[in-house]
């Protein structure tokens, strides 16, 4: 860490503009949330209880399913060892039954709804956006942790992914 923020240097460059390029709608989705929250009950008067509700799922679940992703691969690993090494009982076997049917159904559900949005040419190369899955759910549970970090850190800072300048810009373009 550098004082300032999270540190992604350890990263190859790629991955480090996808994280923050990531963190931005984190960041951004936990601002809007945080700052409808000032006054929950008069959002809630102002939209309805169900709509109310649904933000509630949609801006915390997001953020929470995104920063607890990882502790849930860690619970799920804890409990393969424990029950591998020490032949633990069957409140482990369930716990580890349950830890696999959630990481197993959001990565479904993730690869689902990205092949329906996909093109037949897109779709022949489905089968790597398949394999990365877990490693992209990952990089984006550290974009969060990220955004968190740095929305307390420094809430005014908004990093800018970096782009090469287009044509127009260089004066090359017609």
């Amino acid at each position: 860490m550098n004082g300032k923020r999270l540190s992604t240097q350890w990263l190859p460059v790629h991955s480090r503009t996808m994280i923050n390029d990531d963190e931005h709608p984190f960041k951004g989705w936990t601002q809007t949330w945080l700052v409808h929250m000032r006054a929950p009950l008069r959002l809630k008067r102002e939209i309805g209880c169900g709509s109310f509700a649904v933000a509630q799922i949609l801006f915390a679940g997001l953020l929470i399913s995104a920063l607890l992703h990882p502790l849930l691969i860690a619970s799920a690993i804890f409990l393969v060892a424990d029950l591998v090494f020490l032949d633990a009982g069957t409140g482990y076997s369930l716990m580890l039954a349950v830890d696999t049917a959630n990481i197993s159904l959001g990565y479904l559900s993730f690869l689902v709804l990205g092949w329906t949005s996909l093109s037949r040419k897109e779709r022949r190369r489905f089968a790597h956006v398949a394999l990365f899955t877990p490693f992209y759910w990952l990089m984006i549970s550290l974009a969060a942790w990220r955004a968190v970090w740095q929305l307390f850190r420094d809430p005014f800072r908004w990093e800018k992914t970096p782009h090469r300048p287009s044509d127009e810009i260089r004066g090359t373009g017609s």
